[in-house]
């Protein structure tokens, strides 16, 4: 149960910081330079600092689920 546990909380925080990091890329993006001509900003977002954040999220989830005790 506790592997099952560890493997649902890493795909949660793999969620949770793609979400996070194309948020803050969409949000912070013109101060980095980053134009919404043609969707320069939001693709950027989305398909290069997404996954940059779901792979942080998802050894940050995978982390916290392996330190539980149960």
């Amino acid at each position: 149960m506790k592997a099952l546990i560890t493997v649902l909380l890493g795909l949660a925080g793999a969620i949770a910081g793609w979400v996070l990091a194309a948020a803050a890329t969409i949000l912070l993006g013109s101060y980095f330079g980053l134009s919404e001509f043609e969707g320069e900003r939001s693709m950027t977002a989305i398909f290069a600092i997404g996954p940059v954040g779901g792979i942080v999220g998802l050894i940050i989830g995978l982390w916290l689920g392996s330190r539980r005790r149960g």
